[in-house]
């Protein structure tokens, strides 16, 4: 029970470094026995392929090499034809060459040095009895020389093949060598696995009892906070500090349900705000429409009375009495123009139809004859660069028709002088949106009033130079954010103002 409680009190790293120490320990005692294991396999194959296997290939090609020279001498001692003398020198060329490898490969602590040193001796005797003798020999020599050559070159033989005997030995003996030393570092590998497995297991165990359950536990807790049971309380075990960081839980919970309880108060204040300042923009558009609405008839009365009052006593009055009629004329015109500009600004929203694909080539050429006699008068020209996967538009056709209209009269109104108007129209597809833009040379709008321009009634020159209401801009930025787009003011790349906004893309209609 002491033990118990002691290992109750470690923390969780504590114990997951004693689960590591030891699990360090254990690998490093098995990589010290693998490195003995393969350095002991090292060597038996190095032994193996690096010296007894060449040793007896070389051999082999000592051999090769003296059959060689046995057989052109022999030809060259029958026919006395010095063509037969070429592969003679040549075997003694691979003869050196072979001869060096052995020495380098058989070592002089070799059972197989003696019989080396026995072919050697076995080739100097056939070289110095027979070889040297009949180099230069003339052709037909006697038949017991060449049997005497021969039995010199079998003596040859028979040394070659105790020395090849001796290097298999050898070559079978580092062979059975390096087994043992392959199965050896397969019984470590083995055991080392084994072990691994065993600290694993062990470590998993161990991970699950202080580690998993306890979490897998708190984790489940928490899930019934996060659903939406923020009343349950945390109750976290394991170790410290599992049961610290439980506690840290459970306090962010009841911080938790204190915020919620005060986010939900200041949502509901805020849904009762939003309720009203709808309900008051529902109003005041009302009241816009129905003011706008009824103050047509009393004012269609004025301005008609003021215009018979210009026509009957236009010149009988004084001069004076000339000028306020005038002014009255004019000021019930404005007025009435002024009227029926908010009337339009507040239907917009409120009488649209559904959103239906809409032809923006056709819609801005529609719109560009609308215009045809301020187009006429001013000599513009239009252009129109409308992307192909661009041209239609979602949205209500007559809003967007009022909204080119305005824009491109823009364009017209505000034009210079000294030049002729042109006015171009281009798309660019954004994503699920169409960007538009509305460039004109005209005179231009300076980049402090980039957001003024968009204020209703908000006018940047006097009514003697333009006429308006300034309310195009703001209906412009209301019909492209009734259809759930942005509208700014851009550098023109014709020099004077350019007004883009964007709009949702729609999939052409397909053609019946």
């Amino acid at each position: 029970m002491p033990a118990s409680r002691g290992w109750g009190r470690w923390t969780l790293a504590r114990r997951l470094r004693a689960a590591l120490i030891a699990l360090l320990v254990l690998l490093l005692l098995a990589e010290l026995a693998l490195v003995v294991a393969l350095r002991q396999a090292d060597r038996a194959l190095a032994n193996e392929t690096g010296r007894t296997f060449p040793a007896r290939l070389a051999a082999g090609q000592l051999l090769t090499s003296l059959v060689d020279q046995q057989t052109g001498l022999r030809g060259y001692a029958l026919t006395g034809d010095n063509a037969f003398l070429a592969p003679y020198r040549q075997g003694l060329i691979d003869e050196q060459k072979a001869r060096a490898l052995l020495d380098r490969y058989v070592l002089p602590s070799d059972r197989a040095r003696l019989a080396l040193l026995t072919v050697d001796a076995a080739i100097t005797a056939w070289r110095d009895q027979y070889a040297s003798l009949h180099t230069g020999a003339p052709h037909g020599a006697s038949d017991n020389s060449i049997q005497f050559g021969s039995a010199l070159f079998d003596r040859v033989r028979e040394t070659h093949r105790a020395l090849d005997a001796q290097l298999a030995s050898q070559v079978r003996t580092a062979q059975r060598q390096a087994d043992r030393d392959r199965r050896l570092v397969t019984v470590v590998l083995g055991l080392i696995t084994v072990a691994v497995v065993v600290a694993v297991v062990g470590l998993q165990r161990a991970l699950q009892t202080a580690v998993l359950r306890p979490m897998r536990h708190l984790g489940e807790q928490v899930a019934v906070v996060s659903g939406g049971n923020h009343a349950t309380s945390i109750r976290p075990e394991g170790p410290p500090d599992i049961r610290e960081m439980g506690a840290g839980v459970e306090s962010m919970r009841l911080e938790l349900v204190s915020v919620l309880a005060e986010l939900e108060e200041q949502q509901r204040g805020l849904e009762r705000r939003a309720a009203e300042l709808a309900r008051s923009n529902a109003d005041l558009e009302q009241f816009a429409y129905v003011a706008s609405h009824d103050l047509q008839e009393p004012l269609r009365k004025v301005a008609s009375f003021c215009q018979l009052l210009e026509q009957r006593y236009g010149g009988q009055l004084d001069e004076r009495a000339d000028q306020y009629i005038a002014f009255a004329v004019d000021g019930a015109k404005r007025m009435q123009l002024l009227i029926n500009d908010l009337l339009t600004f507040s239907r917009v929203g409120r009488t649209s139809e559904r959103f239906a694909p809409v032809d923006l080539e056709a819609a801005v050429a529609k719109a560009w004859d609308s215009l045809e006699t301020q187009v006429r008068q001013s000599g513009a020209r239009l252009d129109l660069q409308i992307d192909g996967r661009s041209q239609h538009v979602l949205g209500d056709a007559s809003l967007l028709q009022m909204l080119l209209v305005n824009l491109l009269g823009n364009a017209l109104k505000y034009r210079r002088q000294d030049v002729n108007p042109v006015v171009q129209v281009s798309t660019t597809t954004d994503g699920p949106l169409v960007r538009i833009g509305v460039a004109d040379n005209g005179i231009g709008i300076p980049d402090e009033y980039a957001e003024k321009v968009f204020v209703i009634f908000q006018r940047l020159h006097a009514r003697e130079d333009y006429e308006g209401t300034g309310i195009g801009l703001a209906l412009a930025k209301k019909i492209v954010e009734f259809h759930g787009g942005t509208i700014a003011l851009l550098p023109s790349p014709l020099g004077g103002a350019c007004v883009s906004f964007t709009l949702p893309l729609a999939e052409a209609p397909a053609h019946v």
